[in-house]
């Protein structure tokens, strides 16, 4: 008896087990994820060695690394549809430094699609002492989302590393909190500029996806 009521738990539970991955991957469909533009990062150099030399005494490569983290952490989350907006960011934008334009990233990544922008910032301190700013923006109203930083210990190699633990750790719970306690949309209409949909009450709150068309009415 013992055996058989084991063989009939372990069968319950398979079953339930693919009910739920069911139901998860029936609500993945069902919502879209959001598009997100994640700019190249910049520098802020602050240290030392900088300002004596007065001129930066960093790698491009480094940055580069730290911008393709960010992008394979906001994919890896499995919440987001990540763009590449380096070739549209210079066409849009006319500051050469995105952290100082008061959002203007957010109209590159309209134009690209996305709904929401990502800009972030290295700010060196020293060698071996620096903080990583990151910033989320609504794309299509320029709402403020999530911005997040963390001072971190280490040259300029762990970078990357300190990049992936801010967007992990506080970015994307950030994130995931403002969507549990986000206002359901009322009335939603459709952006003459970017041709989405966007809702109007209550302003900026998240817009379902119309249901699917039934082909036999």
């Amino acid at each position: 008896m013992t055996a058989i009521r084991w063989t009939i738990l372990s069968c319950l539970s398979a079953a339930f087990s693919l009910l739920s991955t069911a139901v998860i991957a029936e609500e993945s469909l069902a919502k879209p994820m959001p598009k997100i533009a994640v700019f190249d990062f910049e520098l802020e150099d602050l240290s030392a060695a900088s300002v004596i030399l007065g001129q930066g005494t960093t790698s491009s490569a480094s940055l580069d690394k730290v911008t393709q983290m960010a992008r394979s952490a906001m994919t890896k989350s499995a919440r987001y549809e990540v763009i590449d907006p380096t070739h549209a960011a210079t066409k849009t934008s006319p500051h050469p430094a995105l952290k100082d334009c008061d959002g203007c990233e957010t109209q590159a990544a309209l134009d690209l699609g996305a709904d929401q922008s990502l800009i972030g910032v290295v700010r060196r301190v020293s060698q071996t002492d620096y903080y990583v700013i990151v910033q989320i923006r609504d794309a299509h109203t320029g709402k403020v989302l999530a911005q997040e930083a963390a001072n971190f210990a280490g040259s300029e190699d762990g970078w990357a590393s300190g990049v992936r633990m801010l967007i992990n750790h506080q970015v994307l719970p950030v994130l995931a909190e403002q969507l549990k306690s986000a206002p359901l949309c009322k009335v939603a209409d459709v952006n003459p500029v970017s041709g989405h949909a966007e809702c109007v009450d209550p302003r900026g709150a998240p817009v379902d996806p119309p249901p699917p068309r039934d082909n036999h009415t």
